[in-house]
C-alpha cells in the first residue's frame, strides 16, 4: 500500500475540515503555548478512507508531519511557522494493540498501543529541539534540529573563511528551542500474566504538553512509535534496545478491562452466580492443596469480591476494600495461600516484607579492590576506615562520601580500564543469602543477589544479575589482561554470613574492579542513570501496582520501620504520600491487604496474651478487618487428615506425570486418578478471575432492613458486654467490617441487594475471628488482639497510684502489701502486676529496697 503526499495531504484536510477539529484548531490558536495539540480519533480516519487509515499505522512519521502541516495551513497568515503544533492520534483500532512481550523487530517505525501500568516516571524535563550555535570567529548564527539524546552540533560555518581551520560553536542556551519530555517506565498489566510469569517492561518518552500527567501507579495505553536505539554499555552491539515514541496517552477507562470476558463467559458466570453450592465451591476451588482451614478461605473469597467504595456528599469516601491479618505458626500453609491468591486476583501482587529492605548491590568484605596506588585492599577495610560519621540513607544502609582523592580501576564505555575517583562508600545489613560465584580459572566472587556483574548468556552481552547467573555462563575477568571466563559453580551461601556487605559509587562509569570481576555500583540505589538521566526517579510499589486488586504481603513482621508506618495511611485512606528526594506525591493504593506474619518467639504460647505475641504496632492491627490465628497443635485426628491430604496431593502429581500408556507394576494411574478427583478445583483460575472481575464491574448492592438488623442487634449486643466486664469488647471499625463483608457476599452471588444470608455469614466470621483472638472472661475484649493493656489494665491503674500515693510518706508499699490492698478495689495480683509497669514506664513511681513510691 502506498499514498502520494498530495493524497494524505488532501485526506488531512477533509478529515481536520470538520466542525469538531475546526474548533480544536481555534482553541489552539487562542491557547497557543499552554495547547499545542490536536488529538484525532483513528476511527475518522478509518470512516474517510480505510486504506489511508491503516498507511497512516505503517508509515506514522510521514502522514502525521503531513498532518501537522494541514493544521498549520488552516491558522491564521500571521502564525509564526516555526512554532511547533502537535497531531496525536488516539482510540487505535484493536489490531494495532500489542503485548509488551510480543514486542518484534516487525513493529519497529510503526503506530501501536501499548496497555500497562506505569512502574517509574520522572519529572519533566527541557529537551532541545531546534539548537541555535554561534561560530567563535565570525559570530555567525547556524541552526541545527536535534534529534536522539545527544547535541548534534555544525560542521562547518555558514562563513567560507572560517572553515579554513575546523571551527567552534557555543550553544545560544537563551534562543535555542525547548519542548519538555518525560520518561515513563511501563510494563505489562499483572491481570494478563498467566503461571508467575514475570511482567515485561517498555520504556517511553512523552514530549510536549501532554507530559507530566502520569505517575507511578496509573494504568495508560501509550499510542506511538517503536523505535529502536543502540546500547550503551556496548556501542558496537548489533543488538538494539527498544523505546516508545508517545504519541499520546489514554487513561484506562474502566476497571478490570484487560480480561476479556466474552459471551460464553458471561453466560457461565450467571448460571454459576445461581449454584446454591457456589460458596462451598469458591471455597474449594482457593488453593486445594491446603487441607482444611475452611473459615479461613471464605474469609479470603470474600476478601476477592471486597465491599462497595462510597463516595460522600462532602467529598469523603469510605473504603470498601477488606483487609485480613493471618498469625500463624510456621509450617500452617500462610505463604502457600497468599502465592494461590495473589494468582487467583484479576490484579494481585505478592510482596515479602523481608524485600522491603532489601540489601542493594553490594558484594563481601573480602573483596579485593585495585586501587590507583598500585595497592590491593579488602574492600571491608577500605569502607570501614573511611566511615568516621556515616549517615543512615535506608535503614540498615550507611553511606558515607569519600573525602580523600583515591581512585580505582573501572572500566570506561570503549571497553579499556582506566582510574576513576571513589565518591561514596557503603555498609549494608547483610540479607538471608549470598551468592558465590567460581570461574574455570578459579576467580571466585561473593556477592548479594542482585548485584550485577559484567556477563554473557547465550549471545547477550549485559550486567546480569547474580541470581540470575548460571554454570556455563561467562564472566568478564581482569588479571594481567581482560577476558571472558566460564562460570564453573554458583552456590547459594545461608550460614556463618558476615554481618555486613559492602559497596562504592564510582562516577562517571558506575562500575569498578573486585577480585578480577567488573561489578556495578550502588548508583541505581540513588539515582537511576539509565532511565531518569541521573535524576531522582518515583517508583511504584508493590501496594500501588496492585491498585484495584489485591496485595498479598508476606513476612509482615520483617518489615522496616519506615515501610511498615506507610501501611497506616496505605490501608485506611488508601493512599501513599511520597515526599522524597524532591518529589512530591500523593499515590493511589485502592487494594484489599492479604497480609500473613509470624509469632514473635517462633510459636504461639496460649497462656500469653496474643498482643505481646505479635511484632507488629496495635495502630496498625487495628486496621485489619478479620485477624486469623493459625497454631499447629498435635491432634491425633486432625494429623491424620493432614497427612492423607497432602500424601493424595503428591500421589496424584505424580500420576499426572505420567505418559498415558505408561505401565507400572502393581500401580494403575487411572484409579490414582479417579480416587484423589476431591482435590481437583471445582472452578479453574480463568473462570474465577473473570468472575470476580465481573461481579467488581457489576455489582453495587443495596443493604435490605433485614441484613441491617442483624448487623445492629449484633454489634449492640456485643457491645453490652462491656458494661459488665469493664472492657471495650468491640469498636466502630469491626462495625465497618460487618458492612463490607455482607456487602461481598452479596457481590459473589450477583445480588443486587445485601440479603440477611449475607449479614449472616459477615456476624458468623467476625463472631469466629473475636473468639480466637479477643476472647475473655464473659465475653470479647477488642484491646487483647491490638494491644498490650486491655482497658480492664489501665482501669486499675488509677486505684493502684492512690494506693501507692498514700503509703509513700512512710517510705512506700511492698509488693504483697500492694496486692491485698487493691483486691478491695477490685484489682487481682496480674492487674496489680501491668498497672505497676505501666506507671514505672510513666516515672510516676519508683522501686527502691522493694518498695514503691510516687515520684
Amino acid at each position: 500500500m502506498y499514498f502520494q503526499d498530495s493524497d494524505i495531504t488532501l485526506g488531512w484536510e477533509e478529515i481536520l475540515g470538520k466542525d469538531e477539529y475546526h474548533l480544536k484548531v481555534l482553541e489552539i490558536q487562542d491557547n497557543y503555548p499552554d495547547k499545542k495539540s490536536l488529538f484525532v480519533s483513528y476511527p475518522d480516519i478509518d470512516v474517510y478512507n480505510s486504506d489511508m487509515a491503516s498507511y497512516i499505522l505503517e508509515a506514522p512519521d510521514k502522514a502525521i508531519k503531513l498532518g501537522e502541516a494541514v493544521i498549520k495551513s488552516m491558522l491564521p497568515v500571521d502564525w509564526d511557522p516555526s512554532r511547533t503544533v502537535n497531531l496525536r492520534i488516539t482510540d487505535l483500532p484493536k489490531d494495532a494493540k500489542i503485548d509488551i512481550r510480543e514486542i518484534r523487530a516487525k513493529h519497529l517505525g510503526r503506530l501501536v498501543a501499548i496497555e500497562g501500568m506505569v512502574r517509574k516516571v520522572t519529572a519533566p524535563r527541557p529537551r532541545l529541539t531546534h539548537a541555535l550555535y554561534r561560530c567563535s570567529k565570525c559570530d555567525a548564527e547556524v541552526w541545527m534540529p536535534q534529534s536522539g539524546t545527544f547535541q548534534k552540533e555544525p560542521l562547518i560555518c555558514v562563513n567560507d573563511g572560517c572553515n579554513k581551520t575546523a571551527p567552534r560553536f557555543s550553544l545560544d542556551e537563551k534562543r535555542s528551542v525547548y519542548i519538555d519530555t518525560q520518561k515513563v517506565e511501563i510494563q505489562e498489566n499483572p491481570e494478563g500474566l498467566r503461571g508467575g510469569a514475570q511482567p515485561e517492561r517498555l520504556f517511553g518518552a512523552i514530549d510536549d504538553d501532554i507530559s507530566g500527567a502520569v505517575t507511578a501507579g496509573d494504568r495508560i495505553t501509550l499510542n506511538g512509535v517503536l523505535r529502536s536505539v543502540q546500547k550503551k554499555e556496548t556501542d558496537k552491539s548489533t543488538v538494539f534496545d527498544i523505546y516508545m515514541d508517545v504519541l499520546s496517552v489514554e487513561s484506562e477507562q474502566s476497571d478490570f478491562s484487560e480480561l476479556e470476558i466474552t459471551e460464553e463467559d458471561e453466560k457461565e458466570i450467571k448460571r454459576m452466580s445461581k449454584d446454591p453450592e457456589l460458596l462451598n465451591k469458591i471455597i474449594k476451588s482457593i488453593s486445594p492443596t491446603i487441607f482444611g482451614l475452611d473459615k479461613e478461605k471464605e474469609a479470603v473469597a470474600l476478601q476477592l469480591f471486597g465491599g462497595s467504595h462510597k463516595q460522600m456528599d462532602d467529598g469523603t469516601s469510605i473504603r470498601g476494600d477488606i483487609h485480613i491479618l493471618m498469625i500463624g505458626d510456621p509450617g500452617v500453609a500462610k505463604s502457600q495461600l497468599l502465592r494461590y491468591m495473589s494468582s487467583l486476583s484479576p490484579r494481585g501482587i505478592y510482596a515479602s516484607g523481608k524485600s522491603a529492605s532489601a540489601a542493594g548491590l553490594c558484594v563481601h568484605g573480602d573483596t579485593i579492590l585495585q586501587l590507583d596506588n598500585d595497592c590491593d585492599e579488602r574492600i571491608e577495610d577500605f569502607v570501614l576506615s573511611r566511615m568516621t560519621d556515616p549517615e543512615e540513607y535506608r535503614p540498615g544502609i550507611w553511606r558515607q562520601k569519600v573525602m580523600d582523592e583515591v581512585r580505582i580501576e573501572s572500566p570506561s564505555d570503549l571497553g579499556s580500564l582506566r582510574v576513576v575517583p571513589i565518591t561514596y562508600v557503603w555498609k549494608i545489613k547483610t540479607p538471608e543469602k549470598l551468592y558465590k560465584i567460581t570461574t574455570m580459572g578459579k576467580d571466585s566472587l561473593i556477592l548479594t543477589a542482585e548485584t550485577k556483574i559484567q556477563a554473557m548468556q547465550g549471545a547477550t552481552f549485559d550486567w546480569i544479575e547474580a541470581q540470575n547467573l548460571r554454570a556455563g555462563d561467562f564472566v568478564t575477568v581482569v588479571r594481567d589482561n581482560m577476558r571472558m571466563m566460564m562460570i564453573e559453580s554458583i552456590e547459594i551461601l545461608t550460614e556463618d554470613l558476615p554481618e555486613f556487605v559492602y559497596d562504592l559509587t564510582v562516577e562517571p562509569s558506575h562500575a569498578f574492579l573486585g577480585s578480577g570481576f567488573i561489578i556495578h555500583n550502588t548508583a541505581a540505589a540513588i539515582k537511576d542513570e539509565s532511565f531518569g538521566s541521573g535524576g531522582y526517579i518515583l517508583e511504584a510499589g508493590a501496594l500501588v501496582l496492585a491498585d484495584k486488586g489485591l496485595a498479598c504481603i508476606d513476612e509482615l513482621d520483617k518489615m522496616s520501620n519506615q515501610d511498615r508506618s506507610s501501611l497506616h495511611e496505605a490501608m485506611e485512606s488508601q493512599k501513599i504520600s511520597v515526599a522524597k528526594a524532591g518529589i512530591t506525591a500523593t499515590l493511589q493504593c485502592r487494594c484489599s491487604m492479604l497480609a500473613a506474619a509470624n509469632p514473635k518467639y517462633g510459636r504461639f504460647d496460649e497462656n500469653e496474651k496474643i498482643a505481646m505475641q505479635i511484632d507488629l504496632p496495635p495502630a496498625l492491627m487495628s486496621r485489619f478487618d478479620l485477624m486469623f490465628i493459625l497454631t499447629d497443635k498435635p491432634d491425633h485426628k486432625r494429623d491424620k487428615s493432614i497427612t492423607e491430604h497432602i500424601l493424595k496431593a503428591h500421589l496424584r502429581g505424580q500420576a499426572r506425570a505420567q505418559k498415558k500408556d505408561a505401565v507400572i507394576d502393581g500401580i494403575d494411574t487411572e484409579r490414582i486418578l479417579r480416587e484423589t478427583d476431591d482435590i481437583t478445583p471445582p472452578y479453574g483460575v480463568d473462570i474465577m478471575r473473570k468472575y470476580v472481575a465481573y461481579a467488581k464491574k457489576n455489582c453495587y448492592p443495596v443493604m435490605t432492613p433485614e441484613a441491617m438488623d442483624l448487623i445492629m442487634d449484633d454489634y449492640l449486643n456485643i457491645r453490652k458486654q462491656g458494661d459488665d466486664q469493664g472492657s471495650i469488647p468491640i469498636t466502630a471499625r469491626q462495625l465497618e467490617a460487618y458492612v463490607r463483608l455482607s456487602e461481598a457476599s452479596a457481590k459473589m452471588h450477583l445480588r443486587d441487594t445485601v440479603s440477611a444470608q449475607d449479614a449472616q455469614r459477615a456476624i458468623d466470621l467476625i463472631n469466629y475471628y473475636l473468639g480466637k483472638i479477643a476472647k475473655s472472661a464473659g465475653g470479647y475484649d477488642i484491646d487483647l488482639a491490638g494491644g498490650p493493656l486491655t482497658n480492664k489494665d489501665r482501669k486499675g491503674r488509677e486505684p493502684v497510684r492512690q494506693i501507692i500515693e498514700r503509703f509513700s510518706p512512710q517510705g512506700g508499699i511492698t509488693f504483697q502489701e500492694l496486692v491485698n490492698l487493691a483486691a478491695a478495689e477490685g484489682v487481682d495480683e496480674s492487674g496489680v502486676r501491668i498497672a505497676v509497669e505501666m506507671l514505672k514506664d510513666m516515672t510516676e513511681i519508683i522501686e527502691n529496697k522493694g518498695k514503691y513510691r510516687t515520684v
